[in-house]
């Protein structure tokens, strides 16, 4: 059957990360998108993937809809980055700070200035040998950021739920076509 899992698949996530990546959806009591964080299990070492995410003026060459990373500026674990986002209408700009814990295997992103303020980003990496467990958790304020999509959302939040949703996967998809070059 497409699209059901047996109870005993859902108690262990690899017998669902085997079928690809998981999305996980949180919500407020009222409905509200809280926060969705896609999973996946990816055939890298975690010091391989983790050189790939803090390498932040190369997003633009594998993170879809990164147009431009420009790191601004660095002091010890924590970078502010500029980011062009592209999207329907015209791109957006945004600033981040971005605090890399690599005894954590987090990268917790800040909105600095520009677009999608509110927003929150993050990656937790889990080093299992040769393969790493790869957490992409956003709320993406992006409604609020675009007047085209803020003109298109409907009352049950349509596109914000959609967007969100799909945008963790396709950036771990991203980073899993990153990590076979």
């Amino acid at each position: 059957m497409i699209g059901l899992f047996s109870l005993a698949a859902a108690a262990s996530l690899d017998g669902l990360l085997a079928r690809g990546e998981l999305s996980l959806l949180e919500t407020y009591p009222d409905g509200r998108l809280k926060q969705v964080t896609a999973i996946a299990r990816l055939p890298a070492t975690l010091d391989t993937v983790w050189s790939v995410l803090t390498d932040y003026a190369a997003y633009e060459s594998w993170m879809p809809q990164v147009r431009d990373s420009t790191v601004v500026s660095t002091e010890g674990n924590t970078a502010i980055v500029d980011w062009t986002v592209g999207v329907v209408g015209p791109d957006i700009q945004m600033r981040q700070s971005l605090l890399a814990d690599r005894a954590a295997g987090t990268i917790v992103a800040r909105h600095v200035s520009g677009a999608m303020s509110g927003s929150s980003w993050a990656w937790k990496l889990t080093g299992e040998g040769e393969n790493t467990l790869v957490e992409r958790s956003l709320r993406l304020n992006v409604v609020d950021s675009n007047w085209f999509i803020k003109q298109v959302e409907d009352e049950h939040h349509t596109l914000d739920y959609g967007i969100n949703s799909a945008a963790g996967v396709v950036e771990l998809r991203g980073l899993a076509q990153r990590l076979k070059r």
